[in-house]
């Protein structure tokens, strides 16, 4: 009786054994290196497409502040009026009024 018992003991530990040894030397056993250098890759893309990304928006918010510029330039600036006598003013539109046909 005794020794029926030891047998399932020690086919116990074997069985723990061998799990414990599928485990450690499976497939994924000893590859953190390589899973950890994909993943640094990775990381480093994506630092590269922010870094990218962030230049490209600083760019379009300088040109943004430029033409905004430019607009309130362009609204502020005053024009002169600028006197044309009355012959100036008929031989203009003459001219014009034979373009447009």
């Amino acid at each position: 009786m005794f020794s029926k018992i030891k047998k399932y003991v020690i086919g116990f530990f074997v069985l723990c054994g061998g799990i414990l040894f599928a485990f450690l030397s499976g497939k994924s056993a000893g590859r953190k290196q390589e899973k950890l250098g994909g993943l640094k890759k990775k990381i480093k893309d994506t630092d590269k497409s922010i870094k990218a990304t962030k230049k490209s928006q600083k760019a379009i918010k300088k040109t943004l502040q430029n033409k905004k510029k430019a607009l309130n330039d362009i609204k502020t600036k005053k024009y002169k009026k600028k006197k044309v006598t009355k012959k100036e003013a008929k031989d203009f539109l003459k001219n014009f009024s034979k373009e447009k046909k």
